[in-house]
């Protein structure tokens, strides 16, 4: 699909993260008393998004300039039976791995079970003339190396079975081709949006210190290759372009590396473990020069979208497609992965670069955000969900 700019309207008038999602919350609740559409005609169409974590600024932001209506459903079980009533026009899946998602009134499943019963009630739902669209995330599960095998069955369930498998790029649609076998004709690449109005006010491009600054942010994971990082750069013969280096962000006891083994002596590293509260996230941002996205494996990458958002380049590897989720300004710090100096190599590039250049940089950065804005984006997505009759 086409990334060429949109008209969005300005910063100023998009409504926070909150106010969409709990717009889209209400909306849910407000199915149960509403008597349409047997009695009274429906003036907007109706799309049910499952699941719909509050806490994550993604869903709001993508849905955030829909005309239809978005409802936040509470469990799969639930959506199915509000689209059985004819209350919801179409079923959007976004994180399958969260199937297990429920109301208090339905029954605790293992993941199998879920996986298994999920299959169950979309066949129903898709026989019943149910429209469907399933967002692909991610290749690898991000806790272990592969997903389980009914976490597989269930992602190449809605591969071959969504009427759309949205994708953000063009590794997420290999992946939909070649590993999940998804109809070509069904895959749609829209990137993933910018994080304007998620964190309050983003950071003014500044001069980098001279001793430039890097931040790692995000849950604690080992495929994040923070540990290689910090070796790395402990190693690499520049201290006097090395400045400080923030690790933050949750850490997950033993589902999280010990990455207190890997602080070189020779650097002034901070960890700071623990959820990041959203109005601190822009202040952390404007502390550092570069950010650092080293993973060991990836297809998409919010923190890449929310990096560009910050107005900080990224540093790390080229894989998925993160090279698609920066500007080509960006390109020459990422590095081939099979290349064993890469890492020490675009860590050299990021410390010794001029200052000027860096400015120039953060506004390519940034301007390739507005290209990505989410009212942008939200419009994207939903003209493609018209052009395939899903809205």
């Amino acid at each position: 699909m086409s990334n060429a700019p949109m008209n969005v309207a300005p910063n100023s008038l998009m409504r926070s993260v909150n106010e969409i999602s709990q717009e889209h919350t209400r909306n849910a609740k407000a199915l149960r008393y509403r008597i349409w559409p047997r009695v009274i005609p429906r003036s907007r169409k109706v799309l049910g998004v499952f699941p719909y974590p509050l806490k994550n600024p993604f869903l709001p932001l993508l849905y955030s300039n829909f005309q239809a209506e978005v409802v936040a459903l509470p469990s799969l079980r639930r959506g199915l039976r509000l689209a059985r009533h004819g209350r919801i026009d179409a079923l959007h899946i976004h994180f399958e791995d969260q199937v297990t998602r429920r109301t208090r009134f339905e029954p605790r499943q293992s993941l199998e079970n879920a996986a298994r019963e999920a299959v169950e009630l979309l066949t129903e739902f898709i026989s019943n003339g149910g429209r469907l669209v399933w967002t692909l995330h991610n290749a690898e599960n991000h806790y272990e190396t592969t997903f389980s095998d009914a976490m597989f069955e269930l992602r190449r369930y809605l591969a071959q079975n969504a009427d759309v498998v949205h994708v953000f790029n063009e590794a997420g649609a290999r992946h939909a081709r070649d590993t999940l076998d998804s109809p070509r004709n069904r895959i749609a690449r829209i990137a993933h949006p910018s994080y304007f109005g998620s964190y309050g006010d983003i950071p003014s491009p500044t001069h980098p210190a001279d001793q430039r600054r890097f931040l790692c942010f995000g849950t604690i994971l080992p495929f994040k290759g923070i540990e290689e990082f910090l070796t790395t750069i402990g190693q690499a013969d520049f201290d006097h372009h090395c400045g400080k280096i923030i690790i933050a962000g949750p850490h997950w006891g033993h589902r999280s590396p010990d990455l207190s083994q890997h602080v070189p002596d020779n650097r002034n590293v901070e960890l700071r473990y623990g959820f990041v509260p959203d109005e601190e996230v822009s202040s952390l941002f404007a502390e550092t020069d570069f950010a650092v996205l080293n993973y060991k494996r990836v297809l998409t990458s919010g923190f890449a979208a929310l990096a560009m958002t910050m107005g900080k380049p990224i540093v790390g590897a080229d894989r998925g497609g993160i090279k698609e989720a920066v500007p080509p300004e960006n390109h020459h710090l990422l590095y081939a992965p099979d290349d064993p100096d890469g890492l020490a190599r675009v860590i050299h590039r990021a410390c010794t670069m001029p200052a000027e250049e860096h400015m120039a940089l953060q506004k390519a950065c940034r301007d390739f955000a507005y290209r990505i804005h989410p009212l942008t984006q939200s419009q994207r997505l939903e003209n493609v969900l018209r052009d395939y009759g899903i809205l």
